[in-house]
């Protein structure tokens, strides 16, 4: 294999892949902004992109054989955009990335079956700052003709709520995945080939949001509690069935199923092995005909895979692997695995930062339960980091600047695993999952001593545990900051996508939930008699998960008490590496964490 993509001293970070054919697609971070590569036999090439709307750039690619590829635009970091086809408008609103090309649709006015696909979105009429979820409809699109000869599929759901479609090892199917009220259900769809009416299969609801299905050409997959130490695959026919009388598949004993993606004729499972600095991820292929996971990349320690991506047309899998080398550096190299084939191809390689050293500290939280706490970095003031339910891709590029900063010895990194989504109403008080962070910061406090700096960040469901703490202990704290956060769990089904949440976080509509939720809820909760540290609050204009009035709200409630910063930028919930306001956004955290009245009187001390 060669690269052609031309070389550059610089750190580069690859995000956001899409896999179709036999070639690879990803975005590849740079200052100058984000650009489309794509790899084959030949190398890495440098892929031009279609101009789109004014205003919105590229969220998803979606390539044809022939001719333009199909692109989803949007506002930076949002989950809706616009589809761009060639001859049709740009007015139809998408939800990311659910997206499935298909290579046969009949035309709506009559002719001959061409290529067309699948998508979720809104009636044409729709406009951007709609509510997210409000008018969801699954919609089937013939490339080449207008929006407005879209024909609807009718999924008998009320309401339209979370609706995903994904491609299926049939390239005549698409399975649809729709939750409400905290079910997932599942249908198969299929066109008639020559009429282009949807058929619809009903299949057995998903047991937990963990579970996937995954259908391929001849067998299908059920992969049950993903990520969590229940996390069971088993094989069998296609069907209907819910796969427990299927064959179940045997991984090396101490391994845990993370997530899986389906080829059309097998299974990618990325597995996690150990714990802390020996933790090791590992990707195994798993082949319909003998049911036997075969290990196909990673497993050392060290090894991991942030992005992985599966094409159930394209009959393969594509993958970054972060590799840790003797001397203590990484890197990173592009992957694709072919069906049929036992060894990956390498695309390209990159230099990677090493991940710093990490020692683990345990906590105790008020139920008994011992809480890890990961430390990376020896100096400087310590910030305390929780993510809330979408783990650490959603602040990628702010954990990559703060390790970079604490390899410099500017700061040290404290990461907790807490459990911010345990649903209130479930357990007595609310001490568990939503106190966590206090006894990680108490911890902390005690190992530190009262002169280091102590600063708490928390990400959506985590800032609620961050602004507890704060509002519970202001005295441990010398500043906090709260990234796209939720704040109110009283109000929170009026808000965005809130009302479908009420099954994770509880219902305040009910009067033994309700009183639960109001002494959990930071926005509700008494404030202390004395000042509070100083705060960063940062808001996503286009954030569909965590409405931007949450944290809104509570900034106003604050500056009575505490020096509030209040921030909104044009992203979503979940941040991207070649976004430029989420580089703005990163920058402030890391300016805020830097001026904060403790850490300046540390550094001016330090230099006495």
């Amino acid at each position: 294999m060669r690269a052609t993509v031309e070389s550059s001293d610089q750190l580069v970070a690859v995000h956001g892949l899409v896999t179709v054919g036999t070639a690879g697609y990803w975005w590849q971070d740079a200052e100058s902004g984000a650009r489309l590569l794509r790899g084959d036999a030949t190398g890495v090439h440098a892929v031009p992109l279609p101009d789109g709307p004014d205003g919105l750039t590229p969220l998803t690619v979606h390539p044809t054989d022939a001719g333009r590829p199909v692109v989803t635009y949007g506002r930076p970091g949002g989950d809706y955009g616009y589809l761009s086809e060639p001859g049709a408008p740009d007015a139809v609103l998408v939800r990311r990335p659910s997206v499935v090309h298909l290579t046969c649709v009949p035309s709506a006015t009559g002719g001959t079956a061409g290529p067309g696909f699948v998508y979720t979105g809104f009636a044409p009429e729709a406009r951007l700052d709609d509510p997210p979820a409000d008018g969801l409809r699954v919609a089937v699109h013939r490339c080449g003709e207008p929006f407005a000869y879209d024909r609807a599929v009718d999924l008998d759901d009320d309401p339209l709520a979370l609706v995903i479609v994904e491609a299926t090892g049939d390239p005549g199917a698409v399975l649809v995945r729709s939750t409400a009220h905290g079910l997932t259900t599942q249908r198969l769809l299929r066109l008639d080939p020559a009429t282009g009416r949807p058929d619809l299969t009903a299949l057995p609801a998903a047991k937990t949001p963990r579970d996937r299905l995954l259908p391929g050409t001849d067998h299908w997959w059920h992969a049950e509690a993903l990520g969590t130490p229940r996390a069971v695959l088993r094989v069998g026919p296609p069907g209907g069935g819910d796969g427990d009388a299927g064959t179940t598949v045997v991984f090396p004993e101490g391994t845990a199923l993370a997530w899986a993606w389906g080829t059309r004729r097998g299974l990618l499972v990325r597995t996690v092995a150990g714990r802390g600095a020996n933790s090791a991820e590992a990707l195994y292929r798993v082949d319909g005909d003998t049911a036997e996971a075969r290990l196909v990349a990673g497993g050392g320690p060290g090894d991991s895979f942030p992005e992985v991506t599966a094409s159930p047309a394209a009959d393969s899998a594509l993958w970054l692997r972060v590799s840790r080398r003797p001397d203590g550096t990484s890197t990173g190299r592009m992957e694709l695995l072919l069906d049929g084939e036992h060894r990956p191809r390498p695309l390209s390689a990159t230099a990677w930062p090493a991940h710093l050293p990490r020692t683990t500290r345990y906590a105790t939280a008020g139920d008994g339960n011992r809480l890890p706490v990961q430390l990376a970095g020896t100096a400087g003031p310590v910030v305390l980091l929780e993510h809330g339910g979408l783990t650490a891709l959603a602040n990628a590029p702010l954990e990559r600047a703060l390790e970079e900063l604490a390899r410099a010895g500017q700061l040290t990194l404290a990461r907790a695993v807490t459990r911010s989504l345990v649903p209130a109403h479930r357990v007595p008080g609310g001490e568990r999952g939503y106190n966590d962070l206090l006894h990680a910061a108490r911890l902390l406090r005690g190992e530190l001593g009262p002169q280091r700096p102590l600063l708490v960040l928390g990400h959506s469901m985590g800032a609620v545990g961050a602004a507890r703490a704060v509002l519970l202990e202001p005295g441990l704290f010398d500043g906090w900051i709260l990234r796209f956060p939720v704040t109110d769990l009283v109000g929170f089904p009026r808000l965005g996508i809130g009302r479908h949440w009420t099954g994770m976080l509880g219902d305040p509509s009910r009067a033994d939930q309700l009183k639960a939720l109001t002494a959990l809820s930071p926005l509700h909760m008494p404030l202390p008699a004395g000042p509070l540290p100083p705060v960063l609050i940062q808001t996503g204009t286009y954030d569909t998960r965590a409405d931007a009035r949450h944290g809104t709200r509570l900034a106003e409630r604050l500056r009575e008490r505490a020096p509030v910063t209040h921030s909104s930028y044009p992203v979503g919930h979940v941040e991207r590496f070649c976004q430029a306001a989420s580089r703005r956004a990163v920058a402030e955290v890391t300016a805020f964490i830097r001026g904060c009245p403790a850490v300046v009187r540390d550094l001016e001390g330090a230099s006495q």
